[in-house]
């Protein structure tokens, strides 16, 4: 009955022009080395060894890779706290660690200011342990904007709640 009311909804913000930019990129490289390769004459073509063509593959694949790992980026927020995958990386953080959501100008994506791990207090902002929120790209404008505003509700809601 306490928590009446509350939003249990979960919330998810994801980088859009960045995804956007991942998937024109990696369409892009693999037409152009596709295109690179038939323009090869046969003749060089059959030089390259079996050794040799899946390591340009492996180059392929791991360019491919790392765009999607970062654009598979994302902040997820529920009654618990802030699920966060920055690349390949992913942290849980409970609503009780989150100091302070911020995106400033000039800032690259949101950042999360966290209480210490141990509840002893701090004095500045600059004393916070942090986490990036690549999830939240500045480049995003009005969509990074109303993310952080709606992280920032949603930390004072369920901050309060019992």
């Amino acid at each position: 009955m306490a928590d009446q009311g509350l939003d249990h909804s979960v919330y998810v913000a994801r980088p859009h022009r960045v995804r956007v930019i991942a998937i024109i990129a990696t369409l892009a490289l693999c037409v152009m080395t596709a295109i690179g390769w038939f323009l090869l004459p046969k003749e060089i073509r059959v030089l390259f060894t079996v050794s040799q063509l899946l390591t340009l593959l492996g180059v392929l694949a791991l360019l491919v890779f790392g765009m999607m790992a970062l654009a598979s980026s994302y902040v997820r927020a529920d009654p618990t706290g802030l699920r966060i995958r920055n690349g390949l990386r992913s942290y849980a953080v409970p609503w009780g660690r989150v100091h302070k959501i911020i995106l400033r100008p000039g800032d690259p994506w949101a950042q999360l200011l966290m209480l210490p791990a141990d509840g002893r207090p701090f004095e500045a902002d600059f004393d916070a342990e942090k986490r990036q929120l690549m999830g939240i790209q500045a480049v995003d404008g009005r969509l990074a904007t109303a993310a952080v505003n709606e992280l920032r509700v949603r930390h004072r809601r369920f901050r309060e709640a019992p």
